[in-house]
């Protein structure tokens, strides 16, 4: 199974730990809809200080890229930020504060939450690298070695495969069915660790209706420079688009 392919709303559940100790839970949610797909990712945060409690938020199309992304972070202050990726206005337009800046959209873009599944579908050998743009700039996923990990349901380790992301050196870990059982990231000096350890299908008459998100009025915006152009002979790149471009039902 490739999780684009999902036909029914699953939960995945994730211990958190910090420099080997409990940090806290967090959940990424997968609901089907209509001509797509919302992600949803919730976190309480207890280490490293101060505790922060998450939600990151991604509305996808059918070929799993964002149409809005939506991050609000509290503890120690709170943070909002949202992005809405238009094709039609050839624009994205993130809202942090009092304005709206936007870029041009001249090709496909991520948010943190597509960029997981997205390098869930690639399918590179070791050693290659795939490229994806993010709002500021780029993210590079290398494919490293398989490596094998000991998951809560299965009687005896599974071979997974293992996603360098640059930059930041976040490490993901996927098993056979595309899901991310395990992501690393360095944070300070020391390892910041979730590791998957329930999946739960959910029924959609238990599923509790989500308030309605008013966007704010709209604001100006101040359109920024073009991002960076591709590098000669990048379109033409055989390492590049090797993933199972599936459909969302």
């Amino acid at each position: 199974m490739n999780l684009v392919d999902t036909a029914v709303a699953q939960s995945l559940r994730y211990s958190l730990k910090y420099a080997g100790h409990a940090a806290g839970e967090q959940r990424i949610t997968l609901e089907p809809r209509q001509g797509g797909l919302r992600v949803t990712l919730e976190a309480n945060v207890e280490l490293p200080l101060p505790k922060t409690r998450q939600r990151w938020e991604s509305e996808l199309d059918a070929e799993g890229l964002p149409r809005t992304y939506r991050e609000r972070v509290e503890g120690g202050g709170s943070r909002l930020m949202e992005v809405e990726f238009s094709k039609e206005d050839g624009l994205v337009t993130v809202s942090q504060g009092r304005e709206d800046f936007a870029i041009p959209y001249l090709s496909e873009m991520h948010d943190p939450l597509s960029l997981i599944l997205a390098v869930g579908e690639l399918e590179l050998e070791v050693g290659e690298v795939e490229m994806f743009r993010m709002v500021g700039g780029r993210a590079y996923a290398e494919r490293l070695p398989d490596g094998t990990l000991k998951l809560p349901w299965e009687e005896a380790e599974k071979t997974v495969r293992v996603y360098r992301l640059r930059p930041g050196l976040s490490l993901l870990y996927f098993d056979q069915d595309d899901y991310p059982v395990r992501l690393t990231q360095k944070v300070g000096e020391h390892v910041f660790e979730a590791e998957l350890v329930q999946i739960q299908r959910i029924d959609p008459s238990q599923r509790q209706p989500q308030p309605r998100q008013e966007r704010p009025q709209a604001r100006p915006r101040i359109v920024a420079g073009e991002p960076p152009k591709e590098r000669e002979g990048d379109a033409n790149n055989p390492n590049r688009r090797r993933r199972r471009r599936r459909r969302y039902n």
